[in-house]
């Protein structure tokens, strides 16, 4: 018999018997070097159960829970998980640093805490923070043991996945230990006639204190105490403006010159010639990764 083939099936076999995301404490037995594309992660929302899907890289140096660095990676807004094998080199990054990667399907959530009134854009029965937070969350630890220890657990995005990076590091810093965001917007008040952020919070003037209190990450960017941060954003980018990096930037400078802990490393030389694209983010992934190894637990 294969064994690592064997091993595969029965994790796919186990992962499909429709268990809730916060249900068997069983861990998983997964076979080093592969990419599980697909797996399913069900949850009950309103007395109904759903299904989300989640596409992981077991690095080929993995050795079980005790050893294992996870960095839930985001992709952006209507892009797929498996963007992330196909177009970037990250799970040879996750050998080199070993990290599992967990790259969950989020399709056009804005990572939000909460729907509203207001809210036409509902990607999923729950909000998108709280899918990764109440679901996504538990059930790693449940059924992998991942993402146990702040110090051994990342976040990354890019575009809309850097804002929810960002966001849900500084709302749960004691989930997560780093934080990265590549092209990402970061400060609603600047961006009152976007019409993603409106489909989701509703007209800036009518809801100034929920554009506030749930989406500024500028205003929230205070709670990154302690959370090392890495920055990029192409220079050429015509899809979201380089200044939403520069004032997140610049916020978490001043508040370290005010206060001091806290910690940001921003790309300057990839970035100069770049845009809004995987040859961009793909570019970066070497940086990022080598960041989150110097900055989580070994």
């Amino acid at each position: 018999m294969n064994v690592p083939r064997y091993i595969s099936f029965l994790l796919l076999f186990s992962l499909s018997c429709g268990t809730s995301a916060s249900g068997s404490n069983t861990l998983v037995d997964v076979t080093p070097g592969t990419w599980l594309r697909g797996v399913p992660v069900d949850y009950e929302a309103d007395a109904v159960m759903h299904r989300g899907l989640v596409q992981m890289y077991i690095p080929k140096n993995y050795a079980g829970v005790s050893s294992a660095r996870t960095l839930i990676v985001l992709h952006g807004f209507r892009q797929q998980p498996g963007d992330w094998e196909k177009s970037t080199p990250i799970a040879e990054y996750a050998d080199a640093y070993r990290f599992v990667l967990v790259c969950p399907a989020m399709s056009t959530t804005l990572y939000e805490s909460k729907y509203f009134p207001e809210t036409e854009n509902k990607w999923a029965p729950v909000p998108g923070g709280e899918y990764i937070m109440k679901v996504l969350i538990p059930f790693l630890r449940s059924r992998f043991g991942l993402a146990v220890d702040r110090e051994r657990t990342g976040i990354f995005g890019i575009s809309t996945g850097a804002r929810g990076a960002l966001l849900l590091a500084a709302r749960h810093n004691d989930v997560f230990g780093a934080a990265a965001g590549l092209s990402g917007d970061y400060d609603s008040a600047s961006l009152k006639q976007d019409r993603l952020v409106i489909s989701v919070y509703g007209p800036y003037d009518a809801n100034k204190e929920r554009w506030e209190d749930e989406v500024n990450i500028i205003k929230l960017a205070e709670r990154l105490k302690k959370t090392p941060v890495f920055l990029g954003h192409g220079a050429r980018d015509s899809v979201v403006l380089p200044p939403q990096t520069k004032m997140l930037s610049e916020r978490l400078t001043e508040l370290h010159n005010d206060r001091g802990g806290y910690e940001l490393e921003v790309d300057q030389e990839k970035s100069r010639n770049a845009g809004h694209d995987w040859n961009y983010w793909a570019s970066m992934v070497p940086d990022v990764l080598r960041f989150f190894d110097q900055k989580l637990g070994k």
